[in-house]
Protein backbone atom coordinates (compact mmCIF):
# COMPACT_ATOMS: atom_id res chain seq x y z
CA UNK A 1 0.00 0.00 0.00
CA UNK A 2 1.29 3.54 -0.94
CA UNK A 3 1.96 5.57 2.04
CA UNK A 4 0.82 9.38 2.21
CA UNK A 5 4.48 10.31 2.40
CA UNK A 6 5.06 9.09 -0.74
CA UNK A 7 2.25 10.59 -2.31
CA UNK A 8 3.40 13.94 -0.77
CA UNK A 9 6.73 13.16 -2.16
CA UNK A 10 6.09 12.91 -5.94
CA UNK A 11 3.43 16.10 -5.31
CA UNK A 12 6.48 18.19 -4.44
CA UNK A 13 8.81 17.12 -6.72
CA UNK A 14 5.93 17.54 -9.32
CA UNK A 15 5.52 20.98 -7.99
CA UNK A 16 9.36 21.83 -8.48
CA UNK A 17 9.61 20.41 -11.64
CA UNK A 18 6.89 22.36 -12.85
CA UNK A 19 7.78 25.54 -11.38
CA UNK A 20 11.62 25.39 -12.44
CA UNK A 21 10.27 25.88 -16.03
CA UNK A 22 9.97 28.61 -17.38
CA UNK A 23 10.38 28.92 -21.00
CA UNK A 24 7.94 27.50 -23.96
CA UNK A 25 9.90 24.68 -24.65
CA UNK A 26 10.85 23.13 -21.60
CA UNK A 27 7.31 23.74 -20.03
CA UNK A 28 5.44 21.83 -23.05
CA UNK A 29 8.37 18.86 -22.55
CA UNK A 30 7.48 18.82 -18.61
CA UNK A 31 3.48 18.61 -19.76
CA UNK A 32 4.57 15.52 -21.98
CA UNK A 33 6.83 13.89 -19.94
CA UNK A 34 4.38 14.06 -16.98
CA UNK A 35 1.82 12.87 -19.44
CA UNK A 36 4.19 9.88 -20.48
CA UNK A 37 4.40 9.05 -16.10
CA UNK A 38 0.89 8.80 -15.60
CA UNK A 39 0.69 6.25 -18.23
CA UNK A 40 3.24 4.69 -16.75
CA UNK A 41 1.74 4.58 -13.51
CA UNK A 42 -1.85 3.67 -14.58
CA UNK A 43 0.14 0.78 -16.58
CA UNK A 44 1.33 -0.43 -13.51
CA UNK A 45 -1.59 0.03 -12.02
CA UNK A 46 -3.17 -2.24 -14.63
CA UNK A 47 -0.82 -5.06 -14.19
CA UNK A 48 -1.03 -5.03 -10.36
CA UNK A 49 -5.03 -5.38 -11.28
CA UNK A 50 -4.51 -8.29 -14.33
CA UNK A 51 -2.43 -10.06 -11.43
CA UNK A 52 -4.65 -10.25 -9.05
CA UNK A 53 -7.56 -11.52 -11.22
CA UNK A 54 -9.52 -8.39 -10.59
CA UNK A 55 -10.48 -7.33 -14.27
CA UNK A 56 -12.99 -8.74 -17.07
CA UNK A 57 -12.06 -8.76 -20.52
CA UNK A 58 -15.05 -6.07 -20.89
CA UNK A 59 -13.32 -3.94 -18.34
CA UNK A 60 -10.00 -4.69 -20.16
CA UNK A 61 -11.38 -3.74 -23.60
CA UNK A 62 -12.90 -0.65 -22.49
CA UNK A 63 -9.95 0.71 -20.59
CA UNK A 64 -7.81 -0.49 -24.61
CA UNK A 65 -10.28 1.73 -26.03
CA UNK A 66 -9.54 4.35 -23.83
CA UNK A 67 -5.66 3.89 -23.92
CA UNK A 68 -5.90 3.95 -27.47
CA UNK A 69 -8.04 7.13 -27.65
CA UNK A 70 -5.25 8.64 -25.44
CA UNK A 71 -2.09 7.71 -27.46
CA UNK A 72 -4.53 9.13 -31.06
CA UNK A 73 -4.85 12.53 -29.35
CA UNK A 74 -2.06 12.96 -27.66
CA UNK A 75 0.13 12.09 -31.25
CA UNK A 76 -2.39 14.71 -32.69
CA UNK A 77 -1.65 17.13 -29.88
CA UNK A 78 2.27 16.90 -30.47
CA UNK A 79 1.73 17.70 -33.94
CA UNK A 80 -0.43 20.81 -33.24
CA UNK A 81 2.10 22.28 -30.51
CA UNK A 82 5.07 20.96 -31.75
CA UNK A 83 4.05 23.65 -35.21
CA UNK A 84 2.88 26.64 -32.92
CA UNK A 85 5.93 26.27 -30.40
CA UNK A 86 8.04 26.32 -33.94
CA UNK A 87 5.98 28.92 -35.27
CA UNK A 88 6.31 31.24 -32.66
CA UNK A 89 10.11 30.28 -31.43
CA UNK A 90 12.65 32.88 -32.46
CA UNK A 91 15.43 31.41 -33.70
CA UNK A 92 18.37 30.80 -31.72
CA UNK A 93 21.15 33.68 -31.49
CA UNK A 94 24.36 32.39 -32.19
Amino acid sequence: MVALQDIQAKADAELAAITAETSVVNAVKQVVDNQNARLADLQAQLNALIAAGSTTPAQLQALSDTIDAIVTADTANAAVVAAAVTAGTPAATP
